[in-house]
């Protein structure tokens, strides 16, 4: 099931029981409205098409969505026919928005105004590229900063072309892990027989051989940076090791993952140091993190079916949440849960520089309907993932920077659990893989790409 909302206008596409089909906003509803939440009428289905495309159904009405000519104009309404006014093309607009680095020189390939393409040691906006899917586990690399994607020609010359100008298949490529004995992943062309990219004196190219300079790395766009605030008291950390109202005084933290069981160790930036627990309860920082077997630098990291996260201390078993002083709130950590939950924290990723605000909230604008609710802010906590251990959901992720539930619920319906979202093309519908082909061994649908080191 999916919810439709114009990113324009702030409203959700609704069938009637007469067929017609209308928009709500339920940020601004009067007295006399049905409900206080997303319905049936508001719940969509996709479904293949045999005319190409796929057939947008009302969950309500079980009738497609269609565009056909009336008498004086096109009119967009319900119908049942099965025929091709029924069928809509449905592209992403967004996608995980990552560093790509090369594994051999930790360089980072960058895109300039105009589309020139260069390796560069700066992770900041013009080095984010987010990965936007075609289908069957390939994808479209797109820049994040400028209108441009990678694209190679038939001699293999990899270059950059404004998005969907490129010829077919030529834009579009698959990751799948480097094989034993290299760290990264393999990023193949799908329209120049799956050669490989890789980066040389005259720039970046494609090759059939496997080389030590074609295995990339993909970090999430944040690099596992977050700012840590109080889920239910609007307080962040910062300065260190006050808890203040003040968000513009957040300190940037690093949750340095350490299994894939939650374990990780939290690195104060500014400080470079590492925070940890002593038994009496106090939040202090060391310079350097102790022998891998010491455990009083570790933490373990998990989500809470409400909302939010908590970090508990390997040391102690003590939870990481702050004083009930009024005037200058400070860290701490307690033995249980409190009944003010203190110790429960929203984690808010850091973008990087060149990275706006305003450059979120349109991250998905340029069809007036788009796939969810919430498509940017799901890829952007995508990077938790690899912090997370894997019993840990998306919804957790989303609810806990800030969604009401019924647009957490549309958000994880529309991006799956992001891990597995694929354009299943053995499949009449859109959506995630099931149970039954959870250990599928296609190693191109392997998700989320800032995971694969877990792949």
């Amino acid at each position: 099931m999916f919810y439709l909302k114009s990113y324009k206008f702030n409203r959700y596409l609704s069938s009637i029981y007469s067929g017609s089909i209308t928009t709500v906003d339920f940020t601004d509803k009067n007295e006399d409205w049905r409900d206080q939440e997303l319905g049936e009428s508001e719940k969509w289905i996709l479904m293949s098409s045999p005319y190409g495309g796929h057939f947008v159904i009302s969950a309500q009405n079980e009738q497609n969505l269609a565009c056909y000519r009336g008498d004086k104009a096109l009119t967009v309404g319900l119908k049942g026919d099965n025929d091709l006014s029924e069928s809509w093309e449905v592209e992403f607009v967004s996608g995980e928005l990552l560093f790509v680095s090369s594994s051999l020189n930790r360089r980072q390939i960058r895109c300039d105004l105009i589309g020139n393409l260069t390796l560069t040691e700066d992770r900041r906006g013009w080095e984010v590229w987010r990965f936007i899917e075609t289908g069957g586990g390939r994808v479209r690399i797109v820049s994040w900063m400028h209108p441009f994607c990678i694209v190679c020609n038939h001699e293999g010359k990899v270059t950059t072309a404004a998005v969907g100008q490129a010829e077919e298949a030529y834009d579009e490529w698959t990751v799948e892990k480097a094989p034993d004995g290299h760290d990264g992943v393999i990023i193949k062309s799908v329209g120049c027989e799956n050669r490989k990219l890789f980066h040389g004196e005259e720039g970046l190219s494609l090759t059939e051989a496997l080389e030590e300079n074609g295995v990339w790395r993909l970090d999430a766009a944040h690099s596992q940076t977050y700012s840590l605030t109080s889920m239910h008291h609007g307080r962040s950390v910062g300065p260190f090791p006050l808890v203040s109202d003040n968000i513009k005084e957040s300190d940037q933290i690093i949750l340095q993952q350490i299994d894939n069981r939650g374990t990780l160790r939290l690195y104060h930036i500014h400080r470079g140091e590492y925070l940890q627990s002593d038994e009496d309860g106090k939040v202090i920082c060391i310079g350097t993190p102790p022998d891998e077997n010491d455990k009083t630098s570790l933490w373990n990291m998990e989500s809470r079916p409400d909302g939010g996260y908590t970090f508990t201390s390997k040391s102690n078993n003590r939870l990481l949440a702050f004083s009930t002083d009024e005037e200058d709130p400070s860290l701490c950590t307690v033995l249980n849960t409190t009944d003010d939950k203190r110790e429960v924290w929203a984690v808010n990723p850091i973008l990087p520089r060149a990275v706006s605000s305003d450059k979120i909230k349109t991250f998905a604008i340029g069809t007036s309907v788009a796939v969810g609710t919430t498509i940017a802010m799901p890829f952007l906590m995508v990077g938790m993932v690899a912090a997370l251990p894997a019993e840990a959901t998306l919804a957790a992720s989303i609810l806990s920077v800030g969604l009401t539930t019924a647009e957490a619920a549309a958000s994880v319906g529309a991006i799956g659990a992001t891990a597995y979202i694929v354009f299943r093309e053995d499949s009449n519908t859109l959506g995630m893989d099931t149970e039954e082909n959870e250990h599928e061994t296609n190693v191109h649908t392997k998700r989320p790409f800032c995971a694969w080191r877990s792949w």
